[in-house]
């Protein structure tokens, strides 16, 4: 309960009714989401690749895994371990994804 100088009690639900029917929270809260949104699911194998990179310790030296997925089955395609990951290690690993798939041309993300 809120108390003002033993004048008046007043609960925080009524507090907060009372401010919410005047208006004066909106902007307290959350803005919509946009997730989900603009991002077109596949609907056929190789349409879309996805790219995923994290990182395994194996006794006590770290290594990459790469891997290529594709976006519509989630079927890995292509997986490759290694020491460093930059830029160029990450299109060495789709090229050759790519040359196990070569009649496929998908739209590729990060």
């Amino acid at each position: 309960m809120m108390l003002d100088r033993d004048v008046v009690a007043v609960s925080p639900s009524s507090t907060y009714r009372v401010l919410e029917g005047a208006g004066l929270l909106q902007h307290l809260k959350p803005k919509a989401s946009h997730k989900g949104k603009g991002f077109q699911q596949p609907l056929a194998p190789h349409e879309h690749w996805h790219v995923d990179i994290s990182y395994l310790n194996i006794m006590g030296t770290f290594f990459y895994l790469c891997s290529v997925l594709d976006g519509c089955s989630r079927f890995l395609l292509h997986w490759e371990l290694r020491t460093a990951m930059k830029e160029f290690d990450v299109e060495i690993v789709l090229q050759r994804a790519g040359e196990k798939y070569p009649a496929t041309s998908p739209r590729r993300t990060g």
